[in-house]
Formats: C-alpha cells, sequence, structure tokens
C-alpha cells in the first residue's frame, strides 16, 4: 500500500510539474452582440519581439485553446469583416470581443465578392453574407450555386452523395419547404460536410449546416412572402405565403411562423413491362404497355411557434412547437394498359387485355405535431449540447377504384390508417483537451408505428401490422489541429438498435432483431501555400424505412402490387472522399464500397401478368467512383459557377432468366454518367440581377438502373429590389425552358423488364414578392435528435 500511495504521490507531482511548465491560453472570441464566432484565427506573439508562438482556430462555441510553455504575450484575433484586434494574456479576461468592420462590410456589399470557401477535414464552408450568393432569392436556388452541391431535377443534391440532411441554425430541418420560405438574404454562411463524423447518425451521408445572419436590435420585426407558381404546360397554379414574426427584448426572443399553401402536381408516365415465366416445356411472355396520369393536389396550413432565452452569458434554453395541417389532399388516377399473352412460338396462343383504371384516394390528416426543446450551455470548460424531440402524426387514406377489363366494369374501395409516434434526446459533451476539443455523447430514440390496409379485391389480404424500434448511441470524436501537420478528427459510434415487428392478424409472421454496430470516421486537412487540400473516411449504413419492413400489399393498379419484407437488412457503405481547393477552383472526389445495397425489385405474383414490387438486399457489393470540378470565378458585375464531373457505378450481377438455356444471365453496370451544372449572375446597376442556369445530364448507369436519355433543364431569373437594404424584392423565374426533364429508366430482374418513361411538370413561371420589416436572424439553438427514425416515418 505504501508502494502504491508512493506511485501515486509521484504521478501527481509530475502532473503538476506538466500543469506548470505547459499552462495553457484558452477563452472565446463573440461579437458585440455576444454570440460566438467560429472559425476565428487566434495568435500568441512573445512580449518581446512579436514573433510567433503558437495559433489556434475557434470552433462552434467560440472557444479556442493555446498549449505553449510560453503563456504570457499579446493575442492577435482576426477573422474576415471584423476589425483585427489584440490583447493582453493576463488581462483580457477569457473573451474576446470582435466588433463589425463597417469599412469592409460596405464594400463587400457593393462590389458583390465572389463567395469565399474553407475547407475542413470533411466539408467546406462557403460565406455567403456579402458575396454575390446573398442575392439568390430562396436558401434553395441558393444552395444549388453553392460549392459542392447541385439542382438534380426539383431536388438538391451533395455532389457523389445523394440527398443530405439540413440544420438551420444548429436546428434539424423536418419540412423541406423550409428551403424555400428561408430567404438567401438571411444567410451568412453554408457548411456542406461530404462525411459526416461520428455525432451524427450512421445511415447520414451528407450533410448542410445553415447559420443565418444574428442581427442587432431589440423590438418587433417580419417578413412577409408572396408565391405565385404556374405550370406552363398543364395550366395548373400554385400558391403560397409565409409570415414569419419575431419580438426580442434582450436576452429573449419570441418568434412564429405561418405559411399557407396549394400545390398541384402532375406526373406523366409511360411504363412498358415484360414478364416471362417457364411452366413444363412451354415459356409464357406477358407484354404490358401502359399509359399513366397522375394529378395530386393539396391545401395546407403550416405553422411553429417559440421562444429563446438565455439565461446567463453561457446558458440558453429554448422551445418549439409545429403543427402541418392538410386540407383536401390526394390524388387522381387515369391508366390505361393494353396486355398481351402469348406462349413463346405459339401465335395463335395470343390473349389480349385492355385495362382501364380511375382511382381517386383522399388523405387526411387528423393530427400531425412535432416540438424540439434544448439546452445550451458552458460549466468551466464544459461545453453542453441537449435536446429533446418528439413527433406525433396519424394519416387515413380513402380509394375509390374503378375498372373496366375487356368492358367488364368493377369496383373497389381501399382504407389505410398510420399512426406514428416518436420520443429522442440527444447529448453532446465537449471538452478542451491538449490541442484540441474532445466530444462524447449519446442518443436515444423511441418509435411506435403502426399501420392498417384493406382493400375489396379478390387475392389481396388485410394487414395489420405494429412496429416498436428503440435505438441507443454513444460517440466519441475529437478534433485538433497540430501544427505542420493540419487539422484531424477521428471518432467511433456505437448504435445498438432493437426491432420488434408484429403482425396483428398472423403472427407467425412476426419477428424480432437486434444489431449492433460500430462507425469510425476519420478526417484532415491542410493548406500548401495557396492550395487547401482534405481527406476523410467513414463508415454509414442504410436502414429501411419502415413501410419498406411493412408486409401489407398494397394495391397499385390491375398489374401491380407493392408490399415491404421485414427481413430486409441494413446495408453498409464504406467511403473514401478528398478535396483541394485553389482560389475559386474546387476538385472534389469520392469513392464508395456498399454491401447489401437496398434497391426496387420486380418479381411475378402470379401468371395473370400481375408483378409484385418489393425491395430487396442486393447480394453482390456495389462501387462507385465520383469527380467534379467547380469554377466560382467573379469578372466584374458577372459572376459564374459552373460544375462539371462524372460518377461512375460498377456492379455485375447474375439474373435467373427462363429464356436463357442456362436459366441465367448476367448484366454487368458500368457506364458512367456526366453531369454540367452551369449558374450565371449578372449584378446590374439600379439593383437589378440577371441569372441562367443550366443542367445536364448524360444517359448512363446508377447502381442497378440503366438512365437512357439525356437530361437538360433550362432556366432564367429576372430580379428586382427596392427600398433600403432590399426590404422590398420581386423575382421572376422560367424553368425548364426546353422541356427536356423527362426520363427514361430501365430496370432488369431477370424474368421481369421494365421501361419507364415519366415527366413531371417542371415547366413553369414562378413569382416571389418579399417585403422585411426590422428583419432580424433567429438565435434558435436546437439541433434536434432522433433525426433519422424521423426521417424514415415520414418516407
Amino acid at each position: 500500500m505504501k508502494r502504491i500511495a508512493f506511485t501515486v504521490w509521484l504521478t501527481v507531482v509530475s502532473m503538476m510539474a506538466m500543469a506548470t511548465h505547459l499552462p495553457d491560453v484558452e477563452g472565446t472570441v463573440v461579437d458585440e452582440q455576444g454570440q460566438p464566432l467560429e472559425f476565428v484565427n487566434v495568435v500568441l506573439l512573445s512580449e518581446g519581439d512579436s514573433a510567433f508562438v503558437q495559433g489556434a482556430t475557434t470552433d462552434a462555441t467560440g472557444h479556442f485553446l493555446i498549449k505553449t510553455p510560453e503563456n504570457h504575450g499579446v493575442l492577435k484575433v482576426t477573422s474576415v469583416g471584423y476589425k483585427t484586434t489584440f490583447a493582453n494574456t493576463h488581462t483580457f479576461g477569457g473573451r474576446v470581443v470582435l466588433k463589425d468592420d463597417a469599412k469592409m462590410l460596405q464594400e463587400v456589399t457593393v462590389k458583390g465578392s465572389l463567395p469565399k470557401t474553407k475547407l475542413t477535414g470533411n466539408s467546406m464552408v462557403t460565406a455567403i453574407q456579402g458575396t454575390v450568393l446573398e442575392k439568390s432569392g430562396s436558401a434553395k436556388e441558393m444552395l444549388s450555386k453553392v460549392p459542392g452541391m447541385t439542382l438534380k431535377g426539383d431536388a438538391l443534391e451533395v455532389l457523389g452523395k445523394g440527398t443530405p440532411i439540413y440544420y438551420i441554425n444548429g436546428r434539424k430541418m423536418q419540412n423541406a419547404d423550409e428551403l424555400t420560405r428561408l430567404r438567401s438574404e438571411e444567410i451568412k454562411e453554408v457548411e456542406v460536410i461530404t462525411n459526416p463524423g461520428a455525432q451524427y447518425d450512421a445511415t447520414v451521408t451528407a450533410v448542410v449546416r445553415i447559420k443565418t445572419i444574428r442581427r442587432q436590435g431589440n423590438g418587433f420585426g417580419f417578413d412577409l412572402t408572396a408565391n405565385s407558381q404556374n405550370d406552363l404546360r398543364y395550366g395548373y397554379w400554385d400558391g403560397s405565403s409565409t409570415l414569419n414574426m419575431r419580438y426580442r427584448y434582450k436576452a429573449f426572443e419570441l418568434f412564429g411562423m405561418m405559411n399557407g399553401w396549394k400545390h398541384d402536381q402532375m406526373n406523366d408516365s409511360a411504363p412498358h413491362q415484360w414478364s416471362y415465366y417457364r411452366s413444363g416445356d412451354q415459356l409464357t411472355g406477358i407484354d404490358q404497355n401502359t399509359r399513366l396520369l397522375n394529378h395530386w393536389t393539396g391545401k395546407g396550413l403550416d405553422w411553429n411557434v417559440g421562444f429563446n432565452l438565455q439565461l446567463a452569458e453561457n446558458h440558453t434554453v429554448g422551445m418549439r412547437i409545429e403543427q402541418h395541417k392538410n386540407y383536401d389532399s390526394g390524388y387522381d388516377a387515369w391508366q390505361k394498359t393494353y396486355m398481351t399473352k402469348m406462349i413463346v412460338g405459339k401465335p395463335d396462343s395470343k390473349e389480349e387485355t385492355n385495362n382501364v383504371t380511375e382511382e381517386q384516394l383522399h388523405e387526411h390528416y387528423p393530427y400531425n405535431w412535432e416540438g424540439n426543446a434544448f439546452y445550451n450551455g458552458k460549466v468551466g470548460k464544459l461545453n453542453i449540447d441537449l435536446n429533446i424531440d418528439f413527433l406525433t402524426n396519424k394519416k387515413e387514406e380513402n380509394g375509390d377504384i374503378q375498372e373496366s377489363v375487356n368492358l367488364e366494369n368493377n369496383t373497389m374501395t381501399s382504407d389505410s390508417k398510420t399512426t406514428n409516434q416518436m420520443f429522442a434526446d440527444k447529448l453532446v459533451l465537449g471538452y478542451p483537451v491538449w490541442k484540441g476539443m474532445l466530444q462524447v455523447g449519446s442518443e436515444m430514440s423511441r418509435v411506435t408505428r403502426r399501420s392498417f390496409y384493406q382493400i375489396t379485391m379478390d387475392g389481396v389480404p388485410t394487414t395489420d401490422s405494429k412496429v416498436k424500434e428503440n435505438s441507443i448511441a454513444a460517440f466519441v470524436e475529437y478534433a485538433c489541429q497540430i501544427p505542420k501537420v493540419g487539422s484531424v478528427s477521428a471518432g467511433l459510434r456505437y448504435e445498438h438498435v432493437g426491432f420488434d415487428y408484429k403482425d396483428r392478424i398472423n403472427n407467425d409472421n412476426s419477428l424480432e432483431r437486434y444489431t449492433n454496430d460500430l462507425f469510425p470516421s476519420f478526417s484532415w486537412a491542410n493548406q500548401w501555400g495557396a492550395v487547401q487540400t482534405s481527406l476523410s473516411y467513414s463508415m454509414k449504413t442504410q436502414r429501411p424505412n419502415y413501410w419498406m419492413l411493412n408486409e401489407a400489399v398494397i394495391y397499385i393498379n390491375p398489374y401491380s402490387l407493392q408490399t415491404g419484407d421485414p427481413k430486409l437488412k441494413n446495408a453498409k457503405t464504406h467511403s473514401i472522399g478528398a478535396n483541394a481547393r485553389w482560389k475559386w477552383l474546387n476538385l472534389m472526389a469520392n469513392y464508395e464500397r456498399t454491401d447489401d445495397a437496398l434497391t426496387q425489385w420486380s418479381y411475378i405474383y402470379n401468371d395473370q401478368g400481375v408483378i409484385l414490387v418489393k425491395n430487396r438486399n442486393l447480394d453482390v457489393p456495389v462501387r462507385s467512383v465520383s469527380v467534379f470540378l467547380t469554377a466560382s470565378p467573379t469578372w466584374g458585375c458577372y459572376s459564374p459557377s459552373w460544375t462539371v464531373g462524372m460518377q461512375k457505378f460498377d456492379m455485375k450481377q447474375t439474373l435467373a432468366d427462363p429464356r436463357e438455356a442456362s436459366g441465367v444471365r448476367t448484366v454487368h453496370y458500368n457506364r458512367p454518367f456526366f453531369v454540367a451544372n452551369l449558374n450565371n449572375v449578372f449584378r446590374l446597376p439600379h439593383k437589378w440581377q440577371l441569372e441562367s442556369y443550366l443542367y445536364f445530364q448524360r444517359k448512363g448507369d446508377c447502381m442497378n438502373f440503366r438512365l437512357k436519355n439525356n437530361v437538360c433543364n433550362l432556366g432564367f431569373v429576372v430580379q428586382k429590389c427596392w427600398l433600403k437594404n432590399d426590404a422590398l424584392c420581386l423575382r421572376v423565374t422560367v424553368d425548364d425552358v426546353l422541356q427536356r426533364t423527362r426520363q427514361k429508366v430501365n430496370m432488369d430482374c431477370g424474368y421481369y423488364t421494365l421501361n419507364q418513361n415519366s415527366a413531371q411538370s417542371n415547366h413553369r413561371l414562378n413569382i416571389s414578392l418579399r417585403y422585411s420589416f426590422n428583419a432580424s436572424g433567429s438565435k434558435y439553438k436546437g439541433t434536434g435528435a432522433g433525426k433519422e427514425a424521423a426521417g424514415r416515418m415520414a418516407q
């Protein structure tokens, strides 16, 4: 015991000695409103000759840490848009306040400088305020011009990564319409994370974090936006009006939003299907040629209300509650199918069927609520971020179906009900260690979902199921700045998911399963002269959406049924990304390998030509490589943003095909598809702005689908602003001028082949008018929890 005590005493003395000889200099950098500033450069200079000693960069909380044997000297604090500040290490009190550089900001606003992008290990941070991107209309329009992002059809994607999740001021965005309600003038910067670290759910492949401008001033403010969207092809009209209000007094902020909307969407598709099955020595082929028109319509009112209260300098709490109300939602569908059934080699066996189906589906949402509460604070050196989320909704659908098969009429009705409940919490703790920040945290979610479906059709059973899923995650992540090495970050996430599926009609179909997985991540970034570089690795998973796990057989049309499979496995993806930036040129490259990839598949349901559509796990790995080059210069009043690149998948499948003598054949998907996204902005006198954009995608292979045609979307924008600070702004956009966004896709399942030719109504005239009064940005800091589970319920 004496030896142990002596050893402990020596250890304590050694640690005290180290603390004596390695003192640290740390503090927080804030703006004039007391809000923390990220990516601020803090340099320690020696007192005698002002020589460089050591430096650091502030994190998301404004915190910096410099460890050095020489803890006395002068701190030099610099950031774009703020005046350079000097502070003595012994007298600055741990807090540095940066003041706006009014002259610099004024010059930026007048000249409309090019966007500044900074690379980190796994992300790109692009400044929006004071750049040409500031006047881009909605956040959705602006994001399509941000390096690393593109607008594909009507959806935003991160290049080579697909659809991201979004955070606005740390709060997870649940409704995609927020990107059309948020204006580009309100945004300070955008961070595009291409390989999310351990603090994000393992299903998340890309993250976009949006920070809005924090404005000064107390009192009441609002902004009102009216949108009119006219479908130039079918003649439909969409409209929406959004009112954002906020009241701020010192440390208290109250905010709310109301958004009324009307939406019409027409889809015109022509699926052509071939299926084959063998019965003894006979091979039967079924050819289905269909024309399908879907017209979805709906009206709704969304609103939210919340508050944000700063209890003390480092302690903030807040709450936000939302409701989404739909009225008169549903769709009308019309389809005509001509089917030919014949024994191969016997023309006299030919059978022909003509089918016309009309369906009216009515949607009703008795309730749809969600909310978030948060605490964000700091105790000593410990940063605390706590979020609690809930979600509850119910959806009811009633369908009336009229069928005519060879002039024989049939009437059917369908009924479905779905309820979702989710409760989640997430805690993240951060503590400065050595030259960086150590973060540990946990996230838990509890989900209950019940689904009921029935249809008055022979052969389609009624289903009633209940799903319970509980997930627990824990993670650790450390990020630091090492001299001559760069910024390094490494993390590890553990996830335990318990899934309980109950078939309330046939208990033999019920099952339980549990998964335990580890997901590592790593990133590195450094700067070599004028060139910024980064490298990252992450392991991700894709879990089936809840409707993919539901064994209910859903009626689509007389020849197509859809169902799920609760035995689906989770897909696993390993991703390696590299990034390099020089001035206004950015090069991105990414390689991925996915095992047990989830995809859509079709099976022969019976010998009458009926196809059962469901999801499955591919039994071969899917590999892909992507390379994209982005140029974003500014030449006078002209600011282009051009992205060109390619993505290539590599996958080989052996398919069962009764037409082959061997019974199988091999299909190889490896044709690359090329992409070009060309945005052009002209900023003219008297607050006029002209824009044009062109998105082009060449045909190629995407996983186990063949893209059979080239896609082109050309559009033009005219914008004019008036009043001080552009308080009144009119924006007119014409989309899909050439009407070349129609897509042709081929799916090959061996015994079944589908050619799908479809077009949505993208040829539109959009008119938007916005007015702002005493605008001020939100201080809400909720980051959300259980977002992956909520996303899977919504689809």
